[in-house]
């Protein structure tokens, strides 16, 4: 697994010496193309490979849009009559054509960034925006100039594969860019299964579009409709809220569309600030009659991301909603705290904060759970940002999908002003990427067509890339459904459809913040779960179910479902069933899978005809070797902490090592309360971790009703931080903290040490603190550690 991503990822990438596509002036050469996918990122003076034959190659479904992108790479002079034009795509075994009308092309702005997000990507000029081309572009000399292509797949079109070219001609000869386009044999719904809510911010968008009054409503609902047809739904509809009478009406079109997720709920409010529950049930209690209230819901900006010192008042509010409007749900931005676990029954967790135990324990009581990403988290984990890469956002839809997260909640998409920390002020919006301090291009996804002579919305690269994360879920979802079908069809009542998905899972990512840096690993997968949505459409053939439980790093546990009188072999072996229902027969095997990726052949025979299916499963080398950093078994152990509002002794309870544990007691009202074990040969060993696989330690949270929410923060001796480790432990409850070391930012050869250390606490709060040690996939080569304890009683010797 790749931890690195980089912002350029195409189709084709190798170099070849010769037959590129190019177009000459005498014995220069004017122009040349490059071919990317629509997740390459591709600054404006970015250096290209060449490419001996560029084209591009695409596969969607009906009902889909699919993207990719042209680069033309000007030379030593500028281009300044180039002419782009795109043919229709025909199918190559049959009558069918995918009209241009359905093919867009877009120019992509750069918008330069000085000051990077983080330092994993430089400053420079990146592409963003997507202003409708009229077949003409300019390129200054040497640069870079992106072409984004768009494919809509109608509803209906026949599958199979279809061809067409791009011209691009600035004088002489033209150059002619092959496309190509597999369609698959299935079509997505227009129904989005996962709820979205990425808001508008309406006054900011109608000032940009120089519009005021109630001429401003036609072009927020040029903006809704531009975010529905990209799969996500803003949070508000675009209709007045003055009167809950005239509102319900106007609701109605929306609530019935089935583009439309989710819809906000407005949350009246009286002249002294107080909430109009009168108002407010006038629109719920419509809705309700009218069996409209299932897509609804309420988030009140007034409790975002409630601190501690909040809760009472989030407790307040979820009673006054529960009163008016029990069957809405009522989200509030927060990840799962026991605190709020009465009075909340819908959370928003920030995606770094997404506890998926305590989730999925809430989810099985009726709760539901989201996610959101902003400002922050950064680098690594995927986000919306300018200047990172576009495959981690994407991503974030699979591991939606994967964790069992219902829904996704974005801020702002049109925050088209400048904030400086007190107020918003002008930003030229096509100039200056930071609309919100720490981020570049955080806060909006579009941008205002007014300055461009375009009447609505621009859509943006990032923009288009959510909306192709989103239809990847579609993909899954109807995967899902299909299986089911098939296990209702077998009578395979524990088959478990999230086994089946996994083999897919384990190849993109080993968590939210660590995944394949190839984007070209993403289009594999995503075919592959193509090719099984089409093979379980299919009638025909012998009946299966094939799913995948891991149950370590190496081993996969192998669940087959076959009808009856059906033989099965794995690799060759074959299998003896395990369980006979009145429909199917269930076989079992478990394997150990080398470090990487295994290709795994299961054989199904019946009535002399075989068949194969084959599986590609991902495994992690295991660390089987478990290596002491310190336990905290005696005195000697407990110094070597220095603390910082923290009360630090031995507790006996809660020990999952030899015979004690640290007690650290959180101090409560100090700011950033912490203990940090540092300095090498005192604090433990030595300096260099880089030959160590992760980081583990247990702890047990000793609070019978708060959470425990901490953070481990990583120090290197060159004064490198890294503080991204959040924790979070229920109360009453122990867990296993374990940070794979190579997803620490900090030079591992060179390591000053640890720190635990949380926000200020409203109350002390405790946790024990036991068996810090390193996972290893070798064992410890060097002599054992000894510490001789200060009052010298004992000798601990560990291995």
């Amino acid at each position: 697994m790749q931890s690195k991503r980089w912002l350029i990822d195409g189709i084709g990438m190798k170099t070849f010496a010769d037959g590129a596509a190019f177009a000459k002036w005498g014995d220069a050469p004017a122009f040349r193309v490059f071919a990317a996918d629509g997740m390459a990122k591709i600054r404006r003076d970015q250096p290209l490979e060449v490419q001996s034959a560029p084209r591009l190659q695409l596969e969607a479904a009906r009902n889909e849009y699919e993207g990719a992108q042209l680069v033309v790479i000007a030379g030593d002079s500028p281009l300044r009559k180039l002419q782009v034009s795109v043919s229709e795509l025909r199918q190559a075994e049959g009558p069918a054509k995918i009209d241009k009308s359905r093919i867009q092309l877009y120019k992509e702005h750069y918008i330069e960034v000085t000051k990077p997000t983080t330092s994993a990507y430089p400053a420079g000029w990146y592409p963003d925006a997507l202003l409708p081309m009229d077949g003409h572009l300019t390129v200054d000399a040497g640069n870079n100039q992106a072409i984004y292509i768009k494919v809509h797949i109608p509803k209906g079109q026949p599958a199979g594969m279809y061809a067409g070219e791009v011209t691009l001609q600035e004088t002489g000869e033209a150059v002619r860019i092959p496309v190509t386009l597999q369609v698959f044999d299935f079509e997505l719904t227009d129904e989005s299964h996962t709820e979205t809510a990425f808001a508008l911010w309406s006054e900011y968008l109608a000032e940009a579009e120089h519009i005021a009054g109630d001429d401003a409503w036609e072009m927020i609902e040029k903006y809704y409709w531009a975010s529905l047809e990209h799969r996500l739904t803003p949070s508000d509809l675009p209709i007045p809220t003055d009167s809950p009478e005239r509102y319900v009406e106007q609701a109605v079109p929306y609530l019935t569309n089935p583009k439309v997720s989710a819809v906000r709920l407005p949350a009246y409010r009286n002249a002294d600030g107080t909430y109009d529950e009168a108002k407010m049930e006038i629109v719920v209690d419509a809705l309700r009659e009218k069996g409209l209230l299932g897509k609804t819901y309420y988030y009140i900006t007034e409790i975002d991301e409630p601190a501690a010192a909040t809760y009472p008042r989030v407790t307040e509010i979820a009673v006054m909603l529960n009163r008016i409007a029990p069957d809405v749900r009522h989200f509030v931005t927060t990840q799962p705290v026991d605190e709020l676990t009465d009075s909340v029954h819908d959370w928003v967790a920030q995606i770094d904060k997404y506890d998926e135990p305590f989730a999925r324990k809430l989810q099985a009581g009726g709760d539901h759970v989201w996610w959101y990403t902003c400002v922050v988290p950064k680098h690594p984990f995927p986000t919306y940002h300018l200047d990172d890469d576009l495959l981690g956002s994407r991503l974030l839809s699979w591991l939606q999908k994967d964790c069992g997260v219902e829904g996704t909640l974005y801020w702002a998409t049109t925050i088209f002003q400048k904030y400086d920390g007190k107020a918003y002020g002008t930003r030229d919006v096509w100039t200056d990427p930071l609309a919100f301090p720490g981020a570049n291009g955080d806060g909006y996804l579009f941008y205002p067509g007014y300055e461009m002579g375009i009447d609505g919305p621009v859509g943006t690269l990032r923009l288009e890339n959510l909306r192709e994360g989103a239809e990847d879920y579609e993909y899954l979802w109807t995967l899902e459904q299909r299986l089911q079908e098939q296990a209702a069809k077998l009578g395979a009542i524990g088959f478990d459809v999230h086994d089946a998905l996994q083999p897919y899972y384990d190849r993109l990512y080993t968590n939210i913040r660590d995944y394949n840096a190839d984007t070209s690993n993403l289009s594999r997968v995503r075919r592959e779960v193509a090719e099984s949505i089409q093979s379980l459409g299919r009638a025909g053939g012998i009946q299966s179910l094939i799913g995948v439980k891991k149950l370590s790093a190496h081993q996969r546990e192998i669940t087959i479902y076959t009808e009856k009188g059906a033989a099965v072999s794995v690799e060759g072996t074959t299998l003896t069933p395990m369980e006979e229902s009145v429909l199917s027969v269930r076989y079992v095997v478990t394997l150990t899978l080398a470090p990487g990726l295994t290709e795994v052949s299961v054989q199904l025979g019946k009535h002399g005809k075989t068949e194969t299916r084959s599986l590609t499963l991902k495994a992690e080398e295991p660390l089987s070797y478990e290596i002491p950093l310190m336990t905290g078994e005696n005195m000697t152990d407990l110094n070597r902490w220095t603390v910082s509002n923290v009360a630090l002794s031995w507790c006996s309870s809660r020990v999952t090592e030899a015979g004690c544990a640290l007690q650290a007691e959180f101090q409560a009202g100090a700011n950033f309360p912490n203990i940090r074990l540092f300095k090498e040969e005192t604090g433990f060993r030595s300096s260099d971790w880089s030959n160590y696989g992760a980081l583990s330690f247990d702890v047990h949270n000793l609070n019978e009703k708060r959470t425990a929410i901490f953070y481990v923060k990583f120090h290197d001796l060159n004064g490198r931080t890294d503080d991204s480790f959040f924790q979070s432990v229920q109360a009453g409850c122990s867990r296993t903290v374990r940070i794979p070391l190579k997803e620490v930012g900090i030079d591992l050869t060179h390591v000053k040490g640890i720190e635990l250390w949380m926000f200020k606490q409203p109350e002390s709060l405790t946790l024990g603190l036991d068996y810090f040690h390193f996972d290893s996939k070798a064992p410890e080569t060097t002599e054992p550690w000894r510490w001789m304890e200060s009052d010298g009683e004992r000798m601990e010797e560990r291995r």
